[in-house]
């Protein structure tokens, strides 16, 4: 079966430079972008930033961005664009984010696609940990979306954690603010050092399920979306595109980096 992307549908793997074919199956990416299909898109290459330098939250173009003293978001060295994130001291980090949410994920909303290309320097346990994912519109600091002991923070949010404990996966996970965060899966993506991997997301209104994807193979394990709220899934809030890096060490606690981010959403 072949999608609206033109990409031919299957269930193998698909690590290379592109979008995955199983997560965007379907997803109507050219109707939206001419105005056939309503629906919002968004799709960075960083062939330009956001270059985040040390100091407090603030705005760059259509992001916000954080870093410690010692931490940078910087322009990388990938064909087609990318950036680092890094910082060089204990319990700091860098992070950037979307200043405007214009995502939801709801079981009274419309279909919904997610996918990011990152990479870890280093897979080594307590070096650092890293968000990819949607958030809340919450500020990004030294704490959040990433706490100091390598946990999430109390915030909206859905996506993909590396802990700074298990340097080689990544775990699947949510949270409505409030209350305990929910691991979907434990492990759920392993990874190789200096290696991109694909972390995708696709909710399908008529099952209302969060599927989870590495290189375009879906995840065994989903969530059921709700659409009430004070649940433990953050369905009743905007969000939006966020990338986090916390180190666990000042020494070599390493990097990571990110090649592009694609969201899709119909309204």
């Amino acid at each position: 079966m072949t999608n609206m992307l033109g990409y031919r549908q299957n269930l193998s793997e698909n690590a290379d430079y592109g979008p995955s074919r199983n997560v965007w199956s379907g997803c109507p990416w050219e109707a939206i972008k001419n105005g056939q299909t309503d629906g919002v898109l968004w799709h960075d290459e960083f062939v330009g930033g956001p270059v985040v330098a040390a100091g407090a939250e603030a705005a760059y173009g259509l992001y916000r961005g954080f870093a410690d003293t010692g931490g940078t978001v910087a322009i990388g060295d990938e064909l087609g664009g990318s950036l680092v994130l890094s910082s060089d001291g204990d319990n700091e980090g860098a992070s950037f984010r979307q200043a405007n949410q214009a995502f939801q994920i709801s079981a009274s909303l419309k279909e919904f696609w997610f996918e990011a290309r990152v990479k870890k320097s280093t897979i080594t346990d307590t070096k650092h940990g890293l968000f990819v994912g949607l958030t809340g519109n919450t500020a990004l600091t030294a704490t959040s979306p990433i706490a100091a002991a390598g946990t999430l923070a109390d915030l909206n949010l859905v996506g993909f954690h590396s802990l700074e404990a298990d340097g080689d996966t990544f775990d699947t996970v949510y949270k409505a603010d409030g209350v305990t965060a929910v691991t979907v899966a434990a492990d759920a993506v392993t990874v190789v050092a200096d290696t991109y991997v694909k972390l995708g997301m696709r909710f399908t209104p008529r099952t209302n399920k969060l599927t989870f994807y590495k290189n375009g193979v879906p995840l065994a394990d989903t969530k059921t979306v709700p659409s009430a709220t004070g649940t433990d899934f953050p369905a009743d809030v905007r969000l939006g595109f966020t990338i986090a890096l916390l180190n666990a060490t000042g020494t070599t606690p390493g990097s990571s980096e990110i090649s592009w981010v694609r969201i899709a959403q119909l309204i």
